[in-house]
C-alpha cells in the first residue's frame, strides 16, 4: 500500500510539472508572437517554446520525484504551435477546414515545420539532455548568483553507504538459518525448493548526480532489494515449517524494455533443522 501512495504522489507530481512545463511554453510561444520575433517570416516561438516547455517540466521533475519524466510538454507545445499557427492563425483556411484541400494546405504547412522542429529541437534537446549540458549551464549560473549574493554554492545531493552493520543485524535477528553449501553437516528435513524475487524500477534519469554517485545509489537499492528477497524467503519456509535453507543462490538480472528494472532472485532448499550438528 505504501508503493501504491508513493506512484499516486510522484504521478501527480509528474502531472504538475507537465502542466508548469506547458505552462511556460504557451506564455513563451505568445511572447514570440505578440513582438513579432521572427526571422525571414518563421516565428522563433515555434523552437523556443516547446524548449522553454521541456526545460521548465525537466527542472521541477527533478526536484519534485528525483528525475525526468521525459519532456512531454516539449511535444504538446509543438501540438499547439502547428494548431495554433496553421489552422486557427492562417487565414487561408477560413472556416472551411474540414475540406480536403485544406487538409492538404495544414500538412505542407506542417511538414518543413515539422522537419525543422525535430532536426533543431529534438536532436539538439536530446544531445542536451544526454551530455547534462543545461543542468551544467545552471548549476554554473545558479552558483555564480550564490557566490555574488555571498550564499553557498549548491551541492550535489549526498547518497549514503549502505548501512551494511543494520542490515545484517535485521537478517541475523530472523531466527533463521542461511547456508550457501549443499550439504550441511546437520540432521535435518528436507521441505522442498523455494524462491522469492523482487523486482526494482531502474532510476535512468540521475543526471543530478556524479557517475560515482548514481553507481551508490543502483548498490543501495540493490542491496536493500536483496534484503528484502532474503526476508521474503525465510517467511515462506517458515510458513511450510522450516528454519532454514541451504544452497542459496541470489542472482541479479537486468531486466524490462531497455534495461528499465532490476530483478532479484533469492532461491535454495527450505529445511527444518531436527538435530545437532554431525560429527566426521
Amino acid at each position: 500500500m505504501k508503493i501504491d501512495k508513493e506512484r499516486i504522489a510522484n504521478s501527480q507530481k509528474a502531472f504538475n510539472s507537465i502542466v508548469v512545463g506547458t505552462a511556460a511554453g504557451v506564455i513563451t510561444y505568445y511572447v514570440f508572437l505578440y513582438y513579432n520575433i521572427a526571422i525571414f517570416g518563421w516565428n522563433l516561438g515555434l523552437i523556443f517554446a516547446p524548449l522553454v516547455a521541456g526545460y521548465v517540466e525537466t527542472i521541477l521533475a527533478q526536484r519534485l520525484i528525483g528525475e525526468s519524466i521525459g519532456a512531454i510538454s516539449a511535444f504538446i507545445l509543438f501540438l499547439v504551435t502547428v494548431v495554433y499557427g496553421f489552422i486557427i492563425a492562417n487565414p487561408t483556411l477560413g472556416y472551411n477546414i474540414i475540406t480536403f484541400g485544406s487538409i492538404i494546405i495544414i500538412i505542407q504547412a506542417a511538414i518543413p515545420t515539422f522537419i525543422n522542429y525535430f532536426g533543431i529541437v529534438v536532436i539538439i534537446s536530446m544531445l542536451s539532455y544526454l551530455t547534462g549540458f543545461f543542468k551544467k549551464l545552471t548549476d554554473t549560473i545558479d552558483n555564480y548568483i550564490r557566490k555574488l549574493f555571498g550564499k553557498e554554492e549548491k551541492q550535489e545531493e549526498i547518497i549514503e553507504p549502505f548501512d551494511d552493520a543494520g542490515s545484517n543485524k535485521k537478517i541475523n535477528s530472523l531466527d533463521f538459518v542461511f547456508m550457501t553449501n549443499n550439504n550441511p553437516k546437520i540432521e535435518y528435513d528436507n521441505l522442498g525448493y523455494f524462491y522469492s524475487t523482487a523486482i526494482l524500477e531502474r532510476n535512468t534519469h540521475l543526471l543530478h548526480l556524479s557517475p560515482e554517485n548514481v553507481e551508490k545509489k543502483h548498490l543501495n537499492e540493490l542491496k536493500e532489494g536483496k534484503d528484502a528477497c532474503l526476508i521474503r524467503l525465510s517467511e515462506e519456509i517458515k510458513k511450510a515449517g522450516g528454519n532454514g535453507v541451504i544452497d542459496l543462490e541470489i542472482n541479479y538480472i537486468l531486466n524490462g524494455l531497455g534495461g528499465s528494472c532490476f530483478q532479484i532472485i533469492a532461491s535454495g532448499m527450505g529445511i527444518k533443522i531436527t538435530g545437532k550438528p554431525l560429527t566426521s
